[in-house]
C-alpha cells in the first residue's frame, strides 16, 4: 500500500513539475479537439528563442539605405543605372557607426542590395556592383567596411538583400533566380562573420523580362540556418514580424504570440485567409482569433521607418530630419508597443551621415536616457506574479512629478497579460491614470502628469499567471514639435480649376494643396492653374480611409502651356513603396516645365484595384521671375479676349484697349491671316524663299511661321535658288482693305510669341517706316531680335536708322539692349511702347530698353515718318552666316520639326494723347 501511495505520489510530482516547465519555443500547433480553455493554456507557454529575445532586448535598431539610388536620388531604382555614378568619396563607416552609437542603437542593417540590383560588396554573380564604379578603383567593399566598424564599436550587424532585382536578367526565371539569389546571400553569410539580422521585404516586381518571380522561400531559409544560425529573419523570415506599416507606430494591443503564420511558408496564404488575417491586422492573438487558429508562433513586431521623409538620401530633405518630438512619439509607441524600433539614416553620396541627422539621434539619446534613468517606484524592480484580477502597490518617492509608467513581463515564461489597470493615490483618492492591454516584453502609458503617493497595478486580465519582470515610474519632459510642417506643395490653390475631370469626384480645396479625389478606373487628373508656372515637381498622398480608396502606383505627369499640347515631364514613373508606406511621395524633376496645365495620369493601381484615389497633391514651382512671367501683364495671358474699345489696361496704368489680332480660323483666308501681306525683299531672301503659303498657317488661334528645307532647290523671286523657303508676314498698307491698325506714337504693342529651340536661328519681330525709303534711311526697330550663335535665351532689341547703323546685331551709332529670358521656348509677351519723346521695349513685366529721342545724336528716326510704322514676322532663315539671321548650324536642324515661331495674338493701346483715327472698322478678334 505505502509503495502504491508512493509512485502515485511520484507520478503526481513529474505531473506537475513536467506541466510548469512545459513551454513551446517559437512555434506551436493546436490538437484538433483542443477547447479554447487549452488553446490559451497552451498559448500562455510559447516562448522566444534565444536570438528572439536577443532580438527584442535591443530595443533600438538602425537602418542604413544606401546604394545607387543615393546618387540618382530616387526610392527605386530600375536597374539600368551606370555604376559609375557610384563614388562616395568620403566614405567612412566608423562615422556612420559611431552616430548609431551615440544615438543608442544596437545594430546596424545595411542595404547590401536594393531593388536595383546594385551590390555593395564586389559579388561573383553580376557586374552590377561596386566592382564597375570608380570608388576605390572598382576594389571597395561597403559591407565589409561596415561590418569592420561594427566590430570596432561593438555594434551587431545586419543585411539586407532584395529579392526583387530588377538588373539581374534571370529575375522571373524561376529556378535559375533562386540559385543566383541564394548565392549573393551565400557570400554575405559567408565571408563577412556573425550577421546577426538578416532582413528580407518581399519584394516582387516585373523583371528585366517582364517576368514576375517565384521566391524559394524555404531553401533560402535553410541556407540561413545553416550558415547564421543564430540570425533572426525579418519580415520574410520567421523570427520578426513587420509591424505592417512604416510610419514608426505599433499597436497598442501587440501580441508577439500571434495567429499570423510567416510568409515563408508554403501554407500561409491559406491559413491567413482562413483566419481573415494579414499584416496589418488590428487583431493577431485575441482569445477570439486564437480559438480559430490550427497553430501559433513566436513573431514578434519589428517598426521600420525613416529619420527622413525618403527611405535614401534626398539633398532637399536635409531640413527635413524628424524632430526629437516625432522621435520620442515613435519610440514609445514602438519600443513602448512591445515592438522593436528599426530606424532609417541615409547616409548622403559623400558616404557619411548628415549631420543633421547626427544631431538628431544625440538629441534623442539624451532625451531618453534623462527619461528614464531615474526611477521614481520604490521596489519596481520586484518581480511578482500575477493572476486575473491580482493588483501591486508601489509606493512613490516623495513629491515625485510623473507621467510615464513601465511595465515588462518575463517573456522567457511566455507573454500574458491582456488587460491592466494603473491607478494613482493621493490626497485620499484612488484615480485612473492609464488602462492597456498587452504588455510583452515592454509597455510604455502615457499620463497627465501628476505627484501620486502610491502606485496600483491590476492585471485585470491574464492568460494562467502572468510573470511580471519590472515595473517603472518616470518623468518624460514633454515636448513641442517645432519642425516646420513638411510642404506638400507651394502653389497656391485659390486659382486652381478642374479641367477636363470627372465631375462626380469629392473636391475640396485647402492652402497649397488639392483635396480629396476618388474616380472608378484609371482616370486622369487634369488641373488649369490660372497661370504659367515654373513646374519643378509635385507631391502625391493616396487616400487611406477606406479599403475602396485605389492607390497609384505607375504614372505620367504632363504640363501643358494650352491644355491641348502636352509635354511629359522626366520622372521614374512610379511612386515606389507606396504599398508598404502609403504617405506622401514627392517628384522633384532634374529640370523645370513651363507649364500652366498639369495632369496626372494613373497608368496601374498598386493592387490592381478598380479604383485610384488622391487625397492630396500638390505643385512645386521656382518663382518666375517679372520678365519671364506672363501675368504680371495679364492674370490669364492666353485666355480669350473679353476686352472691349476703350477699356483699361488690365494692370499698366495709362493705357486704354485700341484692337487686336487674335489669330482666329475666320480670320483668315487660305489659312492665312487677314490684316497681313507676305512680305518680300531682297534682304530676306538672300538664300532663302519667303513663301507663306507653304511656310505657315493659322491653326487653334496661333500663327505658326515654319522653315522648310526643300526637296530640290527653288527659285527665290530675286534670281537665285535656294534649297530652303521660310515665311515672313508684315501688316496690310494703311489705308487699304486689309488695314486693321497703323502704328504710330503713343501706341503700346504687345505681342505673345513662343518659338522653338534652334541654336543659331533668327527670329524677328521689328518695325519698318512706311515712307518707302530705301532701308535703312526708313530705319527699324527690332522689338525681338536673337543674336546669331546663341541658344534660344535671349531677345536683343536693335534701333537702326541710316545715321545710326553698323550692321545687323547693331554696333557703334546702333542702340541696342539685350536681356537674358529662361526660355524663348516658352510663351512670352513682349512689348513696346513709343512716345513723342521716347521708346520703351520689354518682356513681360520687365523693361529692358529705353531710348530717348535725341540720346547719341539720333534725332532723324524714329520720329520722322509721318505715315508711321508696319510690323514684321520673319523667322529669318539663313545658311550663310554672313547674310542676315546667320543661321549658322543647319546640320542640327530635325528636317521633320523645323525651325517655327508662333504668334497667339497682338494687342494695341492708346494713352491719352493718340491722336490718331478712331478704332479701324474692321478687327480681328
Amino acid at each position: 500500500m505505502k509503495k502504491t501511495f508512493f509512485s502515485a505520489l511520484m507520478l503526481l510530482s513529474c505531473y506537475t513539475q513536467s506541466n510548469a516547465q512545459e513551454y513551446y519555443e517559437k512555434h506551436l500547433e493546436f490538437p484538433p479537439q483542443a477547447t479554447v480553455e487549452k488553446k490559451i493554456d497552451m498559448a500562455s507557454r510559447l516562448v522566444p528563442t534565444p536570438q528572439q529575445l536577443e532580438w527584442q532586448q535591443m530595443e533600438l535598431t538602425a537602418f542604413l539605405h544606401f546604394g545607387i539610388n543615393t546618387f540618382t536620388e530616387r526610392e527605386w531604382g530600375d536597374g539600368k543605372e551606370d555604376p559609375a555614378l557610384f563614388n562616395p568619396t568620403g566614405l567612412d563607416c566608423e562615422q556612420w557607426v559611431r552616430a548609431l552609437k551615440e544615438g543608442g542603437f544596437k545594430m546596424a542593417v545595411i542595404t547590401a542590395k536594393h531593388h536595383d540590383g546594385f551590390c555593395l560588396w564586389p559579388t561573383k554573380t553580376t557586374r552590377h556592383s561596386v566592382v564597375s564604379s570608380p570608388w576605390k578603383n572598382g576594389k571597395g567593399d561597403v559591407v565589409r567596411e561596415l561590418r569592420n566598424a561594427c566590430k570596432k564599436y561593438g555594434l551587431k550587424f545586419g543585411i539586407y538583400l532584395s529579392p526583387w532585382d530588377r538588373n539581374a536578367e534571370c529575375y522571373g526565371q524561376g529556378d535559375a533566380y533562386n540559385r543566383f539569389f541564394i548565392e549573393q546571400l551565400t557570400e554575405l553569410l559567408t565571408n563577412y562573420g556573425e550577421v546577426h539580422e538578416v532582413w528580407f521585404d518581399g519584394a516582387n516586381g516585373e523583371g528585366p523580362n517582364g517576368k514576375k518571380q517565384i521566391y524559394d522561400w524555404e531553401a533560402i531559409e535553410r541556407t540561413i540556418r545553416r550558415l547564421q544560425p543564430k540570425a533572426v529573419t525579418a519580415v520574410m523570415g520567421d523570427d520578426v514580424r513587420w509591424v505592417g506599416n512604416e510610419k514608426g507606430i505599433g499597436r497598442k494591443t501587440e501580441w508577439s504570440a500571434t495567429v499570423l503564420t510567416p510568409g515563408i511558408y508554403s501554407r500561409a496564404i491559406g491559413q491567413n485567409k482562413e483566419l481573415g488575417v494579414f499584416g496589418k491586422s488590428k487583431d493577431l492573438g485575441s482569445r477570439d482569433i486564437v480559438a480559430r487558429a490550427k497553430e501559433l508562433f513566436w513573431f514578434p513586431s519589428e517598426v521600420d521607418v525613416s529619420i527622413r521623409p525618403g527611405w535614401f538620401y534626398h539633398s532637399k530633405e536635409d531640413s527635413h530630419v524628424k524632430s526629437l518630438a516625432h522621435l520620442a512619439d515613435i519610440y514609445f509607441k514602438s519600443v513602448g508597443y512591445n515592438s522593436v524600433l528599426l530606424l532609417n539614416i541615409p547616409p548622403n553620396k559623400s558616404g557619411l551621415i548628415h549631420e543633421n541627422d547626427c544631431r538628431r539621434l544625440k538629441e534623442f539619446s539624451t532625451y531618453l536616457k534623462n527619461t528614464f534613468e531615474k526611477d521614481y517606484l520604490k521596489r519596481g524592480r520586484t518581480r511578482w506574479e500575477a493572476l486575473s484580477g491580482t493588483s501591486k502597490e508601489y509606493m512613490v518617492r516623495k513629491d515625485a512629478l510623473v507621467n510615464t509608467f513601465m511595465i515588462q513581463e518575463d517573456i522567457t515564461k511566455g507573454q500574458r497579460v491582456e488587460s491592466f489597470l494603473l491607478e494613482g493615490y493621493w490626497d485620499g483618492n484612488w484615480r485612473t491614470l492609464a488602462e492597456g492591454t498587452t504588455v510583452g516584453y515592454k509597455r510604455l502609458v502615457r499620463f497627465t502628469e501628476c505627484q501620486p503617493e502610491k502606485i496600483r497595478l491590476t492585471i485585470r486580465s491574464a492568460r494562467n499567471e502572468a510573470h511580471i519582470l519590472r515595473t517603472g515610474l518616470f518623468y518624460a519632459r514633454p515636448l513641442t514639435d517645432n519642425s516646420a510642417k513638411v510642404q506638400l506643395g507651394n502653389v497656391p490653390v485659390s486659382q486652381w480649376r478642374l479641367s477636363g475631370t470627372d465631375e462626380t469626384m469629392r473636391k475640396a480645396f485647402d492652402k497649397n494643396v488639392q483635396t480629396v479625389w476618388r474616380t472608378e478606373g484609371l482616370k486622369t487628373f487634369m488641373v488649369d492653374l490660372g497661370r504659367d508656372a515654373e513646374i519643378t515637381g509635385f507631391s502625391y498622398t493616396p487616400a487611406q480611409d477606406d479599403n475602396l480608396a485605389g492607390t497609384i502606383y505607375k504614372y505620367r505627369f504632363e504640363v501643358s502651356m494650352d491644355g491641348s499640347h502636352w509635354k511629359t515631364c522626366a520622372t521614374s514613373g512610379e511612386f515606389s513603396n507606396i504599398m508598404h508606406n502609403p504617405v506622401t511621395c514627392f517628384v522633384h524633376f532634374e529640370q523645370s516645365y513651363r507649364g500652366r496645365f498639369f495632369r496626372l495620369v494613373p497608368l496601374a493601381e498598386i493592387s490592381g484595384k478598380p479604383c485610384t484615389s488622391i487625397a492630396e497633391i500638390g505643385i512645386f514651382a521656382v518663382a518666375l521671375p517679372a520678365k519671364d512671367d506672363e501675368s504680371a501683364v495679364y492674370p490669364v495671358p492666353g485666355a480669350p479676349l473679353t476686352l472691349k474699345v476703350g477699356d483699361a489696361h488690365p494692370s499698366v496704368d495709362g493705357w486704354s484697349f485700341f484692337t487686336a489680332h487674335e489669330f482666329l480660323e475666320r480670320d483668315t483666308r487660305n489659312g492665312l491671316p487677314l490684316g497681313f501681306i507676305e512680305h518680300r525683299g531682297k534682304h530676306m531672301s538672300r538664300d532663302a524663299r519667303v513663301d507663306n503659303s507653304r511656310c505657315s498657317e493659322v491653326k487653334n488661334g496661333v500663327l505658326q511661321i515654319r522653315s522648310i528645307e526643300e526637296a530640290d532647290s527653288v527659285d527665290n523671286r530675286f534670281g537665285k535658288r535656294v534649297k530652303f523657303s521660310h515665311g515672313c508676314y508684315r501688316t496690310a498698307l494703311p489705308g487699304s482693305s486689309e488695314e486693321w491698325c497703323n502704328f504710330t506714337e503713343n501706341m503700346r504693342i504687345e505681342v505673345r510669341f513662343k518659338r522653338n529651340a534652334y541654336e543659331g536661328f533668327n527670329d524677328a519681330l521689328w518695325f519698318m517706316g512706311n515712307n518707302n525709303l530705301p532701308w535703312p534711311a526708313n530705319g527699324e526697330i527690332d522689338l525681338l531680335e536673337n543674336p546669331k550663335r546663341k541658344l534660344n535665351n535671349r531677345a536683343h532689341f536693335t534701333l537702326h536708322s541710316e545715321n545710326h547703323y553698323a550692321g545687323v546685331v547693331g554696333g557703334a551709332g546702333s542702340v541696342t539692349s539685350s536681356i537674358e529670358i529662361r526660355d524663348m521656348s516658352k510663351w512670352n509677351i513682349y512689348w513696346l511702347e513709343w512716345y513723342p519723346d521716347r521708346i520703351v521695349g520689354g518682356v513681360n513685366g520687365a523693361t529692358y530698353f529705353e531710348h530717348k529721342r535725341g540720346e547719341n545724336g539720333n534725332t532723324d528716326w524714329p520720329w520722322s515718318d509721318p505715315k508711321g510704322f508696319f510690323m514684321i514676322f520673319s523667322t529669318g532663315i539663313s545658311t550663310n552666316p554672313k547674310a542676315w539671321a546667320g543661321a549658322v548650324k543647319p546640320e542640327l536642324w530635325d528636317n521633320s520639326a523645323m525651325p517655327c515661331m508662333y504668334i497667339d495674338w497682338i494687342r494695341v493701346y492708346v494713352n491719352k494723347q493718340y491722336k490718331g483715327a478712331a478704332a479701324p472698322a474692321v478687327k480681328y478678334y
